[in-house]
């Protein structure tokens, strides 16, 4: 696939892009939480270039007729930006799975929203998640960006632009005064605890199944007493009648209360629960 040279991509071409990567690099500064700089590279200068799905993430956006626009991360590159959605934890697999694909593609979705497409496109300008497949139209532009922070490159992006693309950027009305575009807002901020679990990767565990479970109490025995145990004994529990019980995820517990019946079947009533900050964590652990 053919790269255009920075100099032969168009004024509005460029423009548009460096808000796009402005965005990018404010949405990596809020997951690595520090200040990240971007910067573009010439032709030649960047690490690799887009390649095939298999070898990395392909993202697409299309704004109606006036045609599509995407951008391509490595593996590596991937790999390393699913990781601070993690939050900084390391991957259990150094594989890019299709969650893996999907959770990158999202972090660029809720980017697009924060784009002012319109300012570019005028009426045309609203953008659409297209997939995760590669472009099949030619390549008519393309600049590589290069995301770095105090601890070194984090990733580099490849951003390109079809013909149709170009012509409505073109077309449209040139933003000639920055100061008249509209400003950007902030990108999802971080939970405010550094352990905590960050927004974006939250949005993709809100329909994950979690098993609960109530406990009304705890006691310690001996192996032989629990071997010796028949129908009809009698465990003494560590908690009195009047106690809350506890309502807990894996091995947190997250809320306390009563129980009741609810259609012949057993139910909790919550009289106290764990803060959000704190259900977050347990999550985590």
């Amino acid at each position: 696939m053919n790269t255009t040279e920075i100099s032969q991509l168009s004024a509005q071409g460029r423009d548009y892009l460096a808000v796009w990567s402005h965005a990018v690099s404010e949405g990596l500064g809020r997951l690595a939480g520090s200040a990240v700089a971007v910067e573009a590279l010439a032709s030649g200068e960047s690490p690799q270039q887009a390649g095939a799905p298999e070898a990395g993430v392909w993202m697409r956006f299309f704004a109606g007729k006036a045609g599509e626009q995407a951008f391509f991360l490595s593996a590596e590159d991937a790999l390393r930006l699913v990781q601070l959605l993690l939050g900084g934890e390391p991957k259990a697999s150094a594989v890019l799975t299709e969650e893996d694909r999907e959770a990158v593609a999202q972090f660029f979705q809720q980017i697009a929203t924060m784009v002012p497409v319109s300012d570019w496109l005028g009426a045309a300008g609203e953008l659409d998640f297209a997939g995760l497949e590669a472009p099949a139209w030619e390549n008519a532009g393309q600049l590589d960006f290069r995301f770095s922070n105090l601890q070194g490159a984090l990733l580099t992006l490849h951003a390109q632009l079809s013909g149709d693309f170009l012509t409505a950027l073109q077309a449209a009305k040139t933003v000639s005064n920055k100061e008249e575009t509209k400003p950007l807002p902030p990108p999802p901020r971080p939970a405010s605890s550094p352990g905590a679990v960050r927004d974006v990767h939250l949005e993709l565990l809100m329909d994950v199944e979690l098993e609960v479970s109530l406990r009304f109490g705890r006691r310690e025995m001996l192996l032989k007493d629990v071997l010796n145990l028949t129908s009809g004994s009698v465990v003494e529990l560590d908690q009195q009648v009047q106690d809350p019980v506890e309502l807990l995820v894996g091995s947190k517990v997250i809320a306390w209360g009563e129980v009741v019946a609810v259609d012949g079947n057993y139910g909790l009533r919550i009289t106290g629960l764990a803060s959000r900050e704190e259900r977050l964590q347990s999550l985590k652990k």
